[in-house]
């Protein structure tokens, strides 16, 4: 062998070299979910909630796999990247993710349904002593999600002073050229101000303050500009947990309407027996005026707008939905504008392997208008599970709603225009649940 080609492999050697020493040096950290759903039920359209007169019952299934991996240099420095598959057994036109095809779950089951969750570097500022995170990442409002729950691009710092710690952040969720504008000019973004002092270790208080700015043409947010201060707080009282809060908005809907809503409520866990109890209630202002909607409280979409603590499956949005929602106002808590008044209560518990949950919950809207009635219905439900592995679990749960007079009521004026149905049939479902993580 000669010289010169001595030299090559060894300059190609000594360049592999320098390129694995990085790698190697990484932490890499693989994790995960698998979840199965199978609904039995009368009024799913395999979307949300549909109701009609005398439906006919029918059985779909669904999946959802979660895939993370995370490269970490070292405490202080990570890349975290998240991706998702969702299928509907047997397909759905249109996909997922909204494409022209189907999602994979149709016979030969050969196309596209990755879909890209987060992926963001997670670090701590050395000049500052902030934690912040870049690029695309999940973020959840003070307000158990009333507001906004969802995955976007931006920017979010933290830092703690002690018993006190600050949040900032920038997310931008519509960069608008559709008109031929340049990128940069018409967005629509989302700047968050936020702190919690811990008084004592019973007590921690919040405060925010949210601005959302939108100069799109775009449809999403609803609104130009909206200006969102609220309090919150955390609060243990002998075995209870209490976390209070309440928000009020103000800002431009339009350039010719204001925009003034508010929400309060309320959320607790108690340990009772061998287990929990379950309370909680919100209020959502609305608006009379299903036109401007000026006094109505207004989340940003309502696909990303959740309560989790009602556990319910029918009223509002489920917790434990994936790719689709059960709720029978179609995920939008403010039912078009008129606000929802809503109260939970729910006992939770364990025994061995065994786990199991009980609930019931009513809602109706804030504001009438015209001569349409106010009760949305009541919702009981319950679920059992067993834990069959330390991170795999099957359960089933059953879920009922009583609709009020807002929503089946046979004259046309009576009912929740939007969401009744007249002599709707009283929604029920079944689900079958299979999760495993890892």
């Amino acid at each position: 062998m000669n010289f010169k080609k001595s030299a090559a492999i060894a300059a190609a050697v000594g360049a592999l070299g320098a390129i694995s020493v990085p790698a190697m040096a990484l932490e890499n950290e693989f994790h995960g979910l698998y979840k199965f759903m199978g609904y039995q039920g009368n009024f799913f359209n395999g979307v949300t909630g549909k109701l009609s007169a005398d439906p006919a019952p029918g059985f779909m299934a669904e999946q959802r796999a979660r895939l993370q991996y995370i490269a970490k240099v070292n405490a202080d420095f990570k890349l975290v990247t998240h991706f998702e598959l969702d299928t509907r057994f047997g397909g759905k036109t249109g996909g997922y993710l909204g494409t022209t095809g189907d999602d994979a779950g149709n016979l030969d089951a050969d196309k596209l349904t990755l879909e890209t969750k987060n992926i963001y570097v997670d670090f701590n500022c050395p000049l500052t002593g902030a934690n912040v995170k870049l690029g695309m990442q999940p973020w959840a409002d003070s307000y158990q999600g009333l507001f906004l729950i969802a995955d976007m691009t931006g920017a979010h710092a933290t830092k703690n002073f002690g018993p006190a710690k600050a949040s900032l952040g920038w997310f931008r969720f519509d960069d608008n050229t559709v008109d031929g504008g340049q990128v940069g000019r018409k967005t629509a973004d989302l700047f968050v101000l936020g702190g919690k002092y811990t008084i004592s270790k019973d007590v921690t208080v919040g405060a925010s303050y949210y601005y959302v700015n939108n100069d799109t043409t775009l449809t999403v947010p609803a609104f130009n500009r909206l200006h969102m201060f609220g309090l919150d707080a955390d609060i243990k009282v002998g075995p209870a947990n209490i976390k209070p809060f309440v928000a009020v908005q103000s800002g431009d809907r339009t350039a010719t309407t204001d925009l003034n809503g508010y929400l309060l409520g309320a959320v607790s866990k108690a340990k009772v027996g061998p287990g929990s109890v379950n309370l909680s209630a919100i209020y959502l202002s609305g608006d009379s005026n299903g036109t401007t909607k000026k006094d109505s409280f207004t989340a940003i979409t309502s696909s990303t707008s959740y309560f989790v603590p009602a556990k319910m499956w029918l009223l509002v949005r489920s917790g434990n939905a994936i790719n689709s929602s059960t709720s029978i106002l179609g995920n939008d808590l403010t039912v078009g504008g008129r606000g929802l008044v809503a109260v939970f209560a729910g006992y939770e518990g364990t025994m061995g392997k065994l786990f199991y949950n009980a609930n019931i919950g009513y809602a109706e809207t804030a504001e009438n208008r015209n001569s349409e009635k106010s009760s949305i219905g009541t919702e009981l439900n319950a679920q059992v599970g067993y834990k069959m592995l330390d991170n795999v679990s099957v359960s089933a749960a059953l879920a009922y709603a009583f609709l009020g007079d807002g929503m089946n009521s046979a004259t046309t004026t009576d009912r929740i225009s939007g969401f009744g149905v007249a002599n709707a049939d009283d929604p029920y479902a079944l689900n079958l649940q299979l999760s495993y993580t890892f």
